[in-house]
């Protein structure tokens, strides 16, 4: 008897393993899903902070100005945060909000009294002539209503002027940071 189970053994092959390539693929496809998934979140929740303060922005400078409709929020961290929000009224008037970080002060301003968006790009591709402008927003220096722009210069470097909001006046120049 114990010869016939020998027998068994050397006539039984063992099973041959077979790759099945579609489920690998379903798993690459699943791990990229995950990831996507992740990073997505990642910066939905570390966003989140920016938008409920753009929020709280909309709604303090539309309760304390004549500022009905926000068309772009910047910010400014030199010495102190301050937002500047450009918008128009109700009349249709293009207006600038100056507020600080704790949102216990506002000061506006006529979009009309400074320069336009064309006219200053007009007086920094003439004067300092960049290869790219990276930003312009306006900003307040010194009690004043500023233009601050970034560029880079004709020597690859990143240049940042600060002009005045009116005139054009340069108030500040840094060249090459």
């Amino acid at each position: 008897m114990m010869q016939f189970k020998d027998d068994i053994r050397i006539r039984h092959r063992p099973k041959q393993t077979h790759v099945h390539w579609a489920r690998f693929w379903f798993i690459i496809a699943g791990v990229g899903i995950l990831l996507g998934a992740l990073v997505l979140g990642y910066f939905y929740v570390s966003l989140s902070p920016m938008r409920n303060d753009e929020v709280r922005l909309q709604r303090f400078v539309k309760k304390e100005t004549n500022i009905a409709t926000v068309q772009q929020i910047s910010v400014d961290h030199r010495q102190k945060t301050t937002y500047a929000i450009t918008g128009t009224s109700v009349s249709g008037q293009q207006k600038v909000a100056i507020v600080n970080s704790k949102m216990n002060q506002v000061k506006t301003y006529n979009r009309d009294n400074g320069l336009t968006d064309k006219q200053l790009r007009q007086l920094i591709l003439t004067n300092y002539k960049p290869k790219k402008i990276y930003s312009a927003n306006i900003s307040e220096y010194k009690q004043t209503l500023v233009w601050e722009v970034s560029y880079k210069g004709q020597n690859n470097t990143l240049n940042y002027v600060t002009l005045d909001f009116k005139t054009g006046k340069s108030y500040r120049v840094i060249n090459g940071l």
